[in-house]
């Protein structure tokens, strides 16, 4: 186990870049490009960084941090901006050995670990799984919680036009309409931006948008920029951006590797609601995907917003994992707390069962 300040955090991702982009086939967000853009961006300098290693049969990480004030807590080295959490960054053939072993050094870690939160993670995911069954068998009370809903679109192969005869009539019908009026208008025009150069124009247009949508400012002002620069420069960014002569009405930031379009912020400014510029420049963005990507998989990321389903045909779940260390006095008090909030939910609902039935 290795204990790290942030600079030190930073140098050992660096460090081992082709071990993370190798479990980054399937999790954007376990890449070395995001794990350090994510440490420099959102990492406070008195954070500690504990990276758990195995290395029999293979290397296996599984980088975590904790907070000043709380070093007995440990958590996923996520937030909201990841939607997707891999516990375990491997290149050993026997992942159960290996998340094993990974939770056994944390077991033995001195101060001792009281508490851990990993999330979100794959509810379907066998390491998800490997990763309860290790805690609970180490003697660690684990609790499974409901993060959010993805949704995405299993693509493989399929045309836009097969794609949009899929769709629900009323998306549909609204995308053939309010195309036609928004192509018609003076000025209006659709554009993908990739090129790097020209990022910052494009990223100035879509704070434009976001500044008057009904998102909240965002805490970190420079992530999402910093992130599509970062996504240019590696061939991965699609940046949207729906115009009315030189006013940007609606955009959006994809980022597209490994197959997969990620959709990752979307905006759209409200005085030009009746427009339905998002929806327009969606359905543009997906056809592109799809004509000119080869996309396999669009993921809409994190959320059960209404809008998704209508453009996708799946739906996932992400979860957290709540492992509390039994063994220790705080580990110990907050499974307690947990249990008992656990059985008194259940208590609840046996009695609205109760009142349904009998009612």
């Amino acid at each position: 186990m290795q204990t790290l300040g942030k600079r030190a955090a930073l140098d050992f991702v660096s460090d081992h870049r082709e071990l993370f982009d190798r479990n980054a086939a399937d999790n954007p967000f376990a890449s070395s490009e995001w794990m350090l853009h994510f440490i420099d961006q959102i990492a406070l300098d008195d954070w500690t960084f504990t990276v758990l290693e195995h290395d029999a049969g293979g290397v296996s990480l599984m980088p975590l941090y904790s907070e000043p004030g709380a070093r007995f807590r440990r958590s996923a080295l996520a937030n909201y901006y990841a939607s997707l959490y891999s516990p375990i960054i491997s290149s050993a053939q026997n992942r159960r050995g290996a998340i094993a072993e990974l939770v056994r050094e944390l077991g033995s870690v001195r101060p001792r670990c009281a508490a851990v939160n990993l999330a979100p993670l794959d509810r379907e995911a066998a390491d998800t799984a490997m990763l309860a069954d290790a805690f609970s068998t180490q003697g660690w009370l684990v609790k499974k919680y409901f993060c959010f809903g993805n949704w995405y679109l299993p693509c493989a192969g399929l045309s836009f036009a097969d794609y949009m005869d899929g769709r629900p009539s009323r998306l549909r019908n609204t995308w053939q309409r309010k195309s036609r009026r928004f192509l018609e208008g003076h000025g209006a025009r659709l554009e993908i931006v990739c090129d790097p150069a020209a990022v910052e124009t494009a990223m100035d247009a879509f704070d434009r948008v976001y500044a008057k949508s009904w998102k909240q400012p965002e805490p970190y002002p420079r992530f999402v920029r910093r992130w599509a620069e970062i996504c240019a420069r590696k061939g991965w960014l699609r940046l949207g951006v729906a115009w009315i002569d030189d006013v940007p009405i609606a955009a959006q930031i994809w980022f597209t590797l490994n197959r997969r379009a990620n959709i990752f912020k979307l905006a759209y400014d409200e005085a030009y609601s009746s427009l339905s510029a998002g929806t327009v420049l969606t359905a543009h963005m997906i056809r592109e995907s799809l004509e000119r990507d080869g996309v396999t998989e669009i993921d809409y990321l994190t959320g059960d917003d209404d809008y998704k389903r209508s453009w996708m045909t799946h739906r996932r779940e992400r979860i957290g994992l709540l492992a509390s260390n039994m063994r220790t006095p705080r580990g110990l008090a907050m499974g307690l707390v947990e249990w008992a909030g656990d059985v008194r939910r259940r208590l609840i609902q046996r009695r609205r069962n109760g009142v349904t039935v009998n009612g």
